[in-house]
């Protein structure tokens, strides 16, 4: 079998090509492949450590696969997840409220090895997640903001969801849903679960049709910008790969530790994004300014990081009410109203 082979190569540490790896991914996708042997093979891959070749064939496989839309004018703030720690959504919260100013097509899941997935914490909120890809367009051209359900937009994607899910660990599939958002868009942040792993996404990316990605790791081991410590910046633009650091103090943010981020449930995650824009939950408000601030940057609306920062906090008390917009276009209003007296925000 195919499917073999390149699993022997896998074991033997061998990294596929960019065609190998896209045949071995549509195999899996088509389900032609055995659930005991897809789950060795995405054990093995990450044992021996995924390839940026490898990458950019499974990213290219999904994207065939996938029921797509027209969002390329808008930007992602996606994260690889797999980090651990069980933070705050930031990714979400700064996905919203650089919606009010520029487009989001936020592509995401439900938790799989974290504890409040942006699918998750949307839902609290009211928002309906299950857009389909025809409503998709208009909501975004309406609103400039939608969610993307992953498994809505990626149905082959059924095929290994129980698999990764009975695993619980991080798995190239992790790494591959930030690059294949089914709208298509072209700048992107991307936080990334390890340092050591953004080189080789960043290789991936410049090898891909963006035309910028941020790629963002905070200490101390986080997906997301850090108000706790340094973040690791690798900055693709076309085939050119810039790197540096920032530190919260770089963007006039301040710091605040890591374990006054951490959140036990997506209902803890809903009430504090809340109380951030009102002011009542000063160490979540940074962690999503400081995370808009690149969103920002990255949709044009900012010079740099540090002026995003800035405007992500003259936007920040906007966000309950944007919030409550996108709920009244499509979610449930009722249970908007419920979480929000849950933060005492009245």
């Amino acid at each position: 079998m195919v499917s073999n082979s390149y699993l022997d190569k896998i074991v033997n540490r061998i990294d596929l090509s960019d065609l190998e790896a896209e045949e071995l991914a549509i195999k899996i996708m088509n389900g032609d492949i055995p659930d005991v042997v897809v789950s060795a093979i995405l054990v093995a891959l990450r044992m021996k450590g995924e390839a940026p070749s490898e990458i950019v064939g499974f990213v290219r496989a999904m994207r065939r696969f996938a029921n797509r839309i027209n969002a390329e004018f808008a930007i992602d703030t996606a994260g690889t997840g797999g980090d651990g720690l069980g933070t705050f959504n930031a990714s979400t919260a700064s996905a919203i409220l650089t919606s009010i100013v520029h487009p989001v097509a936020k592509h995401g899941n439900r938790a799989v090895s974290g504890r409040s997935g942006s699918a998750d914490v949307l839902e609290v909120l009211g928002y309906n997640i299950s857009i389909e890809p025809l409503k998709a367009y208009e909501l975004l051209k309406k609103t400039n903001f939608v969610f993307l359900f992953a498994p809505l937009y990626h149905p082959a994607m059924k095929r290994v969801a129980p698999i990764r899910r009975a695993l619980g660990v991080r798995t190239i599939f992790n790494i591959l849903g930030p690059l294949a958002n089914p709208g298509g868009t072209r700048r992107q942040v991307i936080g990334v679960f390890s340092k050591s792993f953004m080189p080789i996404i960043a290789e991936a990316i410049s090898r891909l049709d963006y035309e910028r990605v941020v790629l963002v790791h905070g200490e101390p081991g986080i997906d997301e910008v850090s108000t706790h410590g340094n973040t690791y910046v690798y900055e693709i633009s076309g085939s050119r790969i810039e790197e540096y650091i920032v530190s919260p103090e770089d963007l006039g943010a301040k710091r605040v530790d890591i374990n006054r981020l951490v959140v036990s449930s997506p209902e803890e995650s809903a009430i504090r994004m809340l109380r951030a824009s009102k002011g009542f939950d000063r160490d979540v408000a940074e962690f999503i300014k400081i995370n808009t601030a690149f969103a920002l940057y990255i949709a044009g609306k900012a010079r740099d990081p540090r002026d995003g920062y800035e405007y992500s906090s003259q936007l920040l008390p906007q966000l309950i009410d944007r919030i409550e917009e996108l709920v009244k276009y499509n979610g449930d209003e009722s249970r908007f109203r419920y979480i929000k007296v849950m933060t005492k925000c009245e």
